[in-house]
């Protein structure tokens, strides 16, 4: 009886909603499962989801939940590190349409937000008027407004910026009951009439009134005095007269209201801002040191372990900015000040670095004050979280008690005292945070997966609360109460004020709908786990190797939902997400849907059957991979395979890898489409094409044989085809007068150059340009005359992927173990021997061939330049665009170093993202939309304002999409060197 009216309640939610709002409703499956996790460890299945277009969406909803006892969860950006994010009901998602940045007041300081407003976006908008929003969050490229209100977020500047709270001068907010009020300051006149109301606004003014009045002694007393306190209720701002509930309703996790809309303050953005990096042979040596280091009034004080210092040491993309640590220091800060005034910043750093000179325990001190140094040493701090849970194994450090924070002069002793704690209960983890505020973010190190340890997290838990509580603290100073701290709010605030808690709670909300089981009446911290403690981890048969993640599912556990592929500026990852702005096009959606497509469907029930000690799980799907489950295709459809979030997640979490793994699993039973077969066999098709390439390109021209394309392979009629060439590049390097240094190609400067089939039969003069440069600088040249595999590993034809590779290692290694460079033109396919083939064909010889393959013009460039070849060109700008597998793996640096070589050349790096083209996904029909929207994002509009200059691009993908949608020709940068040297 009860599942019957369960499923009546759902079904009249769903019509009714569908009726009222305009928005996206999502009830479906796939839905459910994505945003039944955020950052924590926790995982609750919503009925489904909510994506509102207006403020009056989010109205309707609520009521309409309300009326059926439906819970509400406001999601912000799905970043909550302690459970705030998902809930049993409706998920709000208010980051893809509620996400406009008001008027700028600039003389007044203020600015108008919604509640899917991004921090980052938020900031470009007012960085014009030389202003800034104060609180400064590390996942400021995602987090949203709405959601740093409901946490009142703070970031590393707080110690002179302040809280969320500080800066937000009223608020549009959605009551329990669907009505629409607004919150900010009030004359006792205005306050006395709002007691007076007789609506959901008055019972929130009556309650939050009687319990100040009957218990204000109580909660002055149990309040902690330190500027970073968000645990629990922030009754004691309501003790002023008359009070604004705009301090009450900020960092009440959304269960008193729902943000609609914010009117916030601005300050003035600090012209100049200086680090001083100093370095420690102890934590203890560090956190003495920061009475020093605040005397002077720095703007943040960032504090670093060993554990966190090592991670990045490790991280590719980090590999530059750790030059500036010396050595190995068991910690480190990041004392930052800023102004408007250079001079008397960079006073202040080197003042500081003067005081510390000779302090015990002192490693080394690294000014920063040039934005090329100092702006990625800041941003390092930022990787920290995602940096922690990319850490390989199942013992990770775990967010729980990481959030505790004290007055900064009793840090140290503070700190010494939890470290006590942790060493009692067998285990150690990472230090690190807001030293100059006193709330540093220790995890320590457990394994969620073993139940031994989960009693350890919850001894230690009520070890820490006892610390917190005598040394005057709050359980969390940043992150929130949510599910994993709300249950220890009584012992922090004692029985008197925890039932205030619940009877404000009650006054805003009587049906218990908004965010239940958060700050108050919360359930137990180790119950709701992503994976249930004790319960096997399932594993599949792969093709590629593992091992260095600990097996596949834990590759994808990586993956810990902190949502760094939610940036919209900056970087590639996560191209189809810019577009979309949609959860399952993320990198996270990706990676969450594998995860729950391998532990097995549990939304039938809502809840997992309880696991069995020393079992074996059985597959969700017997007989077949539960990869292939049809749901998880269109998760998986629009990642572009661009292998940003490889380097850019701070987890280096590989969805290419795992999009090829499902793709493999996924068509293991069915009929692979015509475009899929015709991409695999590329290599083979290619040199057969290129006979007949007169006709062949006329064909591709002609209008019909476009439309039969589209209908029998899908290849989009829009979309022009590449050029074949008889001559290609092959034909030409067989036929051409040997020279004097192929002659002696027995001697010491030989290479091998990758001839893929790409350049080969498309566009051959870039194979002529490379060979030409290779033997003006000395070197003979050989041809590889093997393929890579890279489109059938696009498409997930793993096992022929597989082979090619044995073969092509076979054949390689001879070159790699002498020492002979394999030089590639490329990028897509130099870099499948770097990334792909050791996966592949795991063993001794695929990394000999992977040390020994480099993109052609990188590896040129120093001894081009050291031959003495004359270059000559004249004055132009050039612009160049990288392909994505090349920033991801080995940057491009390279790239642009070989094209200053040519004088006068102006060459700038664009950050543009994604071209969109991504091989064949460009090309297909159901894709080409995307592909031009991705292009658009960044590319176009670099290249548009910039008409005349020379535009120059690594990939073959890059450049089609470049002469498909603007005309122009984008060369490869050997033909721009070939071009300078014939000059």
């Amino acid at each position: 009886m009860d599942s019957d009216f369960h499923a009546v309640r759902c079904e009249s939610l769903v019509r009714y909603l569908r009726r009222h709002v305009a928005g996206e409703v999502r009830f479906d499956d796939t839905s459910r499962r994505l945003y039944s996790t955020d950052a924590s460890h926790y995982q609750v299945q919503p009925l489904g989801v909510v994506v509102p277009r207006t403020v009056d969406d989010l109205a309707v909803t609520v009521q309409i939940a309300a009326e059926l006892g439906v819970p509400i969860t406001a999601r912000g950006a799905g970043t909550s590190l302690s459970g705030q994010a998902i809930g049993p009901g409706v998920v709000l998602d208010c980051s893809k349409y509620l996400n406009c940045v008001g008027e700028v007041d600039a003389v007044g300081r203020r600015v108008t937000v919604q509640p899917g407003v991004v921090l980052d976006q938020l900031n470009r908008a007012v960085a014009p008027f030389g202003l800034v929003f104060g609180p400064d969050v590390a996942t400021a490229s995602r987090a949203t407004l709405g959601g740093m209100i409901g946490n009142n977020s703070a970031g590393s500047r707080s110690v002179v910026n302040g809280r969320t709270v500080d800066h937000v001068r009223s608020l549009t907010a959605v009551l329990s009951d669907g009505t629409v009020g607004t919150f900010g300051p009030l004359s006792a006149h205005e306050y006395e009439r709002k007691l007076e109301l007789r609506t959901r606004e008055g019972d929130a003014y009556r309650a939050t009134a009687a319990v100040v009045r009957d218990h204000a002694a109580e909660i002055a007393a149990r309040t902690p005095r330190i500027q970073r306190k968000v645990s629990g209720y922030n009754l004691l701002s309501q003790c002023d007269a008359p009070p604004s509930l705009v301090p009450l309703l900020v960092g009440s996790e959304g269960t008193l209201a729902v943000t609609a809309g914010a009117e916030l303050n601005l300050l003035p953005r600090p012209k100049h801002r200086g680090l001083l990096v100093p370095q420690f042979a102890t934590l203890a040596a560090a956190l003495d040191t920061l009475a020093a280091c605040l005397e002077l009034g720095p703007s943040a004080v960032e504090l670093m372990d060993r554990m966190l210092i090592e991670l990045a040491a490790k991280q590719r993309g980090l590999k530059d900015t750790m030059a500036a640590v010396r050595g190995r220091p068991e910690a480190l800060f990041m004392v930052e000040f800023s102004g408007d005034d250079a001079a008397e910043v960079a006073h202040r750093v080197h003042e500081l670095a003067r005081r510390l000179k000779g302090v015990p325990g002192l490693t080394a001190a690294v000014p920063a004050l040039d934005p090329a140094t100092r702006d990625p040493l800041w941003n390092l701090r930022s990787a920290a979280l995602p940096l922690l849970f990319g850490t390989v194994g199942d013992r990770k450090p775990v967010t729980f008690v990481e959030d505790c924070a004290v007055a900064p002069e009793r840090l140290p002793e503070f700190t010494a005292r939890f470290r006590d704690v942790l060493h009692r209960h067998g285990t150690d983890g990472c230090f690190y945070g807001h030293a100059s505020v006193g709330c540093l973010h220790i995890r320590p190190v457990l394994n969620l997966h073993d139940p031994a340890d989960v009693r350890t997290m919850r001894a230690i838990m009520a070890d820490v609360v006892a610390l917190t509580l005598e040394f005057g603290g709050s359980l969390s100073g940043e992150h929130g109460d949510g599910m994993v701290r709300s249950e220890w709010n009584r012992a922090m605030f004692g029985p008197v004020v925890y039932e205030a808690f619940r009877r404000v709670k009650r006054g805003f909300d009587p049906g218990n709908v908004l965010n239940p089981g958060k700050v108050v009446d919360g359930p137990a911290m180790d119950e709701g786990f992503r994976h249930p403690p004790g319960r096997p981890l399932p594993e599949l048969p792969t093709v590629f190797d593992y091992e260095a993640q600990g097996g596949f599912f834990r590759s994808v556990e990586l993956c810990n939902g902190v949502g760094v592929c939610r940036k919209t500026q900056g970087g590639a990852m996560c191209p189809s997400y810019r577009v979309t702005r949609d959860e399952r096009d993320t990198t996270r959606g990706r990676a969450n849907a594998v995860r729950h497509a391998m532990e097995g469907d549990t939304l039938a029930s809502g809840r997992r059957e309880p696991a069995v000690p020393g079992a074996t799980q059985r597959p969700a799907h017997a007989g077949r991979s539960p990869l292939s489950q049809r749901w998880v295709a269109p998760v998986m459809d629009l990642c572009l395979s661009c292998k940003a979030c490889k380097s850019e997640c701070p987890s280096n979490v590989d969805v290419a890898k795992l999009k090829a793994e499902f793709l493999h699993a996924y068509y293991a039973r069915r009929v692979r489409p015509l475009g899929h077969r015709l991409v695999k066999r590329v290599h083979q098709l290619s040199p057969l094409a290129a006979r007949f390439a007169g006709v062949g390109n006329w064909l591709a021209r002609q209008r019909w044989v476009r439309g039969a394309l589209e209908n029998l392979a899908g290849i989009d009629r829009r979309r022009s085809l590449p050029e074949l060439h008889r001559e290609h590049f092959r034909a030409w390097f067989a036929r051409r007068p040997s020279s004097s240094v192929r002659r002696h190609s027995a001697g010491p400067n030989r290479v091998v150059l990758l001839d893929d089939c790409f350049t080969t039969f498309q566009e051959p003069d870039i194979g002529r340009a490379a060979v030409g440069l290779l033997e003006r600088a000395g070197f003979a040249v050989e041809l590889a005359g093997v393929c890579c595999g890279r489109a059938m590993i696009s498409k997930g034809f793993l096992g022929d992927a597989r082979r090619l590779a044995q073969q092509g290692v076979a054949k390689l290694d001879r070159y790699a173990a002498a020492g002979v460079p394999v030089l590639g033109l490329e990028p897509s396919c130099l870099l499948t021997l770097v990334d792909e083939w050791p996966e592949l064909v795991p063993g001794a010889a695929a990394k000999r061939v992977a040390a020994a393959a480099h993109l052609a013009e990188a590896w040129l460039a120093p001894r081009l330049r050291d031959s003495g070849v004359s270059l000559a060109a004249e004055p132009g700008k050039v612009l160049f665009h990288g392909h994505c597998h090349q920033k991801a793996l080995v940057g491009t640096a390279g790239t642009a170093a070989a094209l200053k070589l040519v004088p006068h050349q102006d060459v700038t790096v664009l950050d543009a993202g994604c071209c969109g083209m991504a091989g064949a996904f460009g090309y297909e029909r159901e894709h080409y939309d995307v592909s031009v929207a991705v292009a658009n994002l960044a590319l176009l509009p670099a290249l548009n304002a910039d008409p005349g200059a020379t535009v120059v691009a690594t990939g073959t993908s890059c450049r089609h999409q470049v002469r498909d949608l603007t005309g122009r020709r984008a060369w490869h940068p050997l033909e721009v060197l070939a071009a300078a040297a014939d000059g």
